[in-house]
């Protein structure tokens, strides 16, 4: 590896109610991009089951942003080729 390694920063949000735990985690790049993902559980059970099962969906979620994001600048830069 060439390049100096880049420190994204994550921060992880989880809040219980009486009936369901919702989560969401929000990825920021070194150069001010932000990426969000929310994730809800009905909470039926412990507290802890309903918070993991919540963050890994809102994982899930920031997957498929990231995802989209770098598909939307993979297009924009083909398309820039083809016109040149």
């Amino acid at each position: 590896m060439d390049q100096p390694a880049e420190t994204w920063s994550l921060d992880v949000a989880v809040e219980h109610g009486p009936d369901r735990t919702r989560a969401q985690i929000v990825l920021r790049t070194p150069e001010g991009h932000e990426f969000s993902g929310v994730g809800l559980a009905h909470r039926s059970g412990p507290a802890p089951i309903a918070g993991y099962l919540a963050l890994g969906r809102a994982m899930s979620d920031l997957t498929e942003e990231l995802v989209e994001a770098a598909t939307t600048e993979l297009e924009a830069e083909a398309a820039g080729r083809w016109r040149t």
